[in-house]
């Protein structure tokens, strides 16, 4: 930036965050004076989020400096209301011209639904995995290998890094890498560089690949299961066929019935240009708050009439009211970040630029806890630090993966969760690793109604529509599995939301999309809460709606509260849930974050969450808090009309009433929320004691000699003679350690007189513990120190107990584990 104001650039190509910080700069700020074209690549990407927003009035300040008027030019290949996007580029009362390419190139993209061989069973067993996931997993592998450069796009970051290794492990000789935003730049920039230039033929990638980035030519696209919104199959099939001539090719390799249906139906909304309605923040109170900061910063004082009206410029925030903005003054003067006297606003220079400065970025840093099953040293997963801030502690059982757990560390420097295995529970809560791209109601609802007509569809008799973008025989399959799901029940579908209990698990299967199936469910759960006074969990996905509740209960009172679901009450069901959720808490910390009403690295706590929620209750933190929840979270306007529809009796609403089984549909989200065994164990094949034993025995030690420090060898703890003594001086003085450390060196110099440093004693004396216990207890005690965090003062403590059979030392080997991991940022 400082060679940059010396030296200004002809072109400079920024972030939205940059742009905000050298707007406030003395000399950039003469330097911006001359601008004349503003470029905005990707612009449906910044509409529907705060970083947009926040450029729209960075724009009307720019616009404040410049001598003359700069032309603005917004560019994306994926827009759906070009009008709305246009007046989010100009801002009010200005002049727009919307261009479209005079040539629209089409779409090669095809639907694949591969099931799986005898031999991928075999293969699934061997590496367990599903037989599913081994056949599909070949089918990439068969279509990388008959092109050139692939580009294989998941829809989260986990998958991708599991999708990867996977391949790998199938078959090692596919040249494959893979690319997300967890990734240091230098590991991204290397992967971009090697694919660019042919090293490597394929790259299995996120959003990251997504928009902007030259990866030079790609000539197909894989999408890994669906790609949930029209407007992301174009983006990612849109980076294959970059010449005028090439066409756009793209495969799509669905799981499931829901991923095959969606992905007929994204591809057909994507072929007719059908896109998702950008929201745009309309009024977002904790950006207007930070642009106001910029304003004063900008030019010291300012009339406060003068900073409304730059502000009402910008798109967002044509309809706001001089109440909100006044009101946003004021909390910034009670937080002294600036002065508000007759009409005009000051910035207290310290704490604006403090406050500016550190907020420059609206997007909240939410970071990722790695997950390890304790008893194999083994991770299994991740979760978001939104779900561990608001819901997990020691002892919480949660499911991931269709498995119970139980947390017994959380490590927030290290930031990881150590977990052990638990038995069935209904008590333990589903989890979740950050959200997923929203399935609108328009996707949802149509792939209802494809439900129904599948069926109906005789073999061989598909319609164009269909047969256009996958296979008969893949569509044979889906249509077999629907059909069989009626032996339980009528198919649920856009017209038809169908109830089912399992255990203590209900099931509303309802075709309406992420968002409408969240309002309806948290309304939901405030009526019954409300009712019975129980601890109801909830989860939901585009098509259901399932609640644990801790007893087997009547599918009716759920259907009873759903009819009591008005569009009147709505709202303020909705409202009541809110007042004491966790995730308004959540929300309602980063506003007053954004605010500048808490520290910048101040961490998530939910006691004073709440007790912020209580101080601010009536600011416009707590509006600003309401309105975002609502806008991303909620589908109020659709969820109205399901409610409607439903009164009318032009949805219909049924109860399956067989509760020995569950329908083929349910399935999907039952593994999520019910840890039954009937749907998969918690330890399928060995008991605990059986896995801790196997990792023990495989763990590799050193074994010295302390008596001359002159023999020393490296063994699985398994091939460790009973009886341990040296080979060349045949003494029983001998330590165990792990094979990093030097503990000959420690010995030869305590051996010559030598003086030992601190580090060096603790080495020395610890390894005499340890000998003097390996003399006594042979084996026995290699095995028990080979325990993670097990040392000689626990070692003692265990061997000296009568312990009478093998099993019964595993169990302190365990217990002595768990109590390392529980204690464990009290010792490092």
């Amino acid at each position: 930036r400082v060679l940059q104001a010396k030296e200004p650039p002809d072109m400079l190509i920024t972030t939205p965050e940059t742009l905000q910080a050298i707007l406030p700069g003395k000399t950039m700020k003469k330097h911006l004076k001359g601008v004349k074209w503003i470029i905005i690549d990707e612009i449906h990407e910044l509409a529907c989020d705060k970083r947009g927003v926040q450029l729209s009035v960075a724009l009307e300040r720019l616009s404040k400096l410049v001598e003359v008027e700069p032309q603005r030019i917004g560019l994306s290949a994926t827009v759906g209301d070009e009008e709305k996007i246009a007046n989010f580029l100009v801002g009010v009362n200005r002049r727009i011209r919307i261009i479209k390419a005079s040539v629209f190139k089409g779409f090669n993209i095809h639907i694949e639904y591969v099931t799986p061989s005898i031999e991928d069973e075999k293969e699934g067993e061997k590496l367990g995995l599903p037989s599913s996931s081994i056949a599909r997993i070949k089918r990439i592998c068969e279509l990388v290998s008959s092109h050139n450069s692939t580009l294989i796009f998941t829809n989260t970051r986990e998958h991708a890094e599991a999708l990867g290794a996977q391949i790998k492990a199938l078959n090692p000789h596919i040249s494959i890498e893979v690319h997300h935003g967890s990734l240091s730049r230098e590991v991204r920039e290397e992967v971009e560089s090697k694919f660019q230039s042919g090293e490597i033929k394929a790259v299995v990638c996120t959003s990251s690949l997504e928009l902007g980035i030259d990866v030079g030519a790609v000539d197909l696209v894989i999408q890994y299961m669906s790609p949930r919104q029209a407007v992301n199959l174009i983006q990612r099939v849109g980076r294959s066929g970059h010449s005028i001539e090439a066409e756009p090719k793209g495969v799509i390799i669905a799981s499931g019935i829901d991923d095959f249906l969606e992905s007929i139906i994204i591809t057909e909304f994507a072929k007719k240009g059908k896109l998702e309605e950008i929201k745009v923040h309309e009024n977002a109170l904790d950006v207007l708050a930070h642009q106001i900061v910029g304003l004063t910063l900008d030019f010291k004082e300012l009339p406060l009439k003068e900073a409304y009206e730059t502000v009402k410029k910008a798109y967002p925030y044509r309809n706001l009211t001089f109440e909100d903005f006044l009101e946003v003054i004021k909390q910034l003067d009670e937080l002294k970040i600036l002065k508000f006297k007759n009409d005009f606003i000051k910035s207290r220079f310290k704490r604006a630029f403090k406050y500016y400065y550190e907020n420059l970025s609206m997007i909240p840093e939410v970071k990722h806890f790695s997950v390890f099953d304790f008893t194999r040293r083994k991770k299994i997963g991740v979760l978001d630090q939104e779900f561990v801030a608001k819901r997990c502690f020691p002892g919480l059982e949660f499911i991931m993966h269709g498995y119970t757990w139980k947390v017994i560390k959380i490590d927030e420097e290290k930031l990881s969760i150590d977990v052990e295995p638990a038995p069935p529970s209904f008590q333990a809560i589903p989890s979740w690793e950050g959200e997923l791209i929203p399935v609108e109601f328009m996707v949802a609802t149509e792939v209802g109604k494809l439900r129904e007509e599948l069926i109906k569809f005789k073999e061989n008799d598909y319609p164009p529509f269909l047969t256009q973008k996958t296979n008969a025989e893949a569509l044979k399959k889906i249509s077999e599995a629907l059909r069989l799901s009626t032996k339980n029940g009528p198919i649920p579908t856009n017209k038809k939301i169908v109830v089912e209990r399992f255990e203590n698990a209900i099931i509303i299967h309802s075709c309406f999309g992420n968002l409408v199936n969240e309002t309806l469910a948290m309304a939901l759960l405030t009526i019954l809460n409300s009712k019975y006074d129980i601890n109801i969990s909830f989860q939901i996905d585009p098509y259901r709606i399932g609640f644990v509740f801790p007893f087997k209960p009547n599918p009716k009172i759920v259907v009873e509260a759903l009819k009591s679901l008005t569009p009147d009450n709505l709202i303020d069901v909705i409202n009541a849930y809110l007042e004491d959720s966790e995730l308004f808490a959540w929300r309602h910390w980063h506003v007053a974050k954004r605010f500048g009403a808490l520290e910048k690295n101040a961490n998530f706590n939910r006691s004073k969450a709440k007790m912020l929620i209580k101080v601010f209750y009536s600011t416009q933190i707590n509006k600003e808090a309401k309105r975002e929840v609502f806008l991303e979270k909620f589908d109020i306007e659709n969820a109205k009309k399901v409610l409607i529809n439903l009164a009318k009796g032009e949805i219909t609403l049924e109860i399956v009433e067989d509760e020995a089984s569950c329908s083929i549909l349910a399935y999907p989200m039952l593994d999520k929320i019910v840890p039954r065994e009937i749907l998969k164990p918690a330890l399928p094949e060995k008991p605990l004691i059986e896995i801790v034993k196997e990792r023990i025995h495989s763990k590799t030690v050193k074994l010295t000699c302390l008596f001359n420090g002159d023999w020393s060898c490296i063994k699985t703890v398994q091939n460790v003679p009973e009886k341990i003594k040296c080979p060349k001086c045949g003494s029983t003085l001998i330590a165990v350690s792990n094979i990093e450390r030097d503990l000959e060196k420690v010995i030869k110099k305590k051996l010559k007189k030598h003086a030992l440093n601190e580090e060096e004693k603790v080495i020395w004396r610890e390894a005499w513990k340890i000998a003097s216990l390996i003399q006594v207890y042979g084996k026995k005690a290699v095995i028990v120190l080979s325990g993670h965090g097990i040392g000689p003062t626990t070692a003692v403590r265990i061997l000296r107990k009568p312990l009478k059979t093998e099993e019964e030392l595993y169990n302190e080997i365990i217990k002595a584990e768990r109590e390392y991991a529980r204690t464990r940022m009290f010792w490092d």
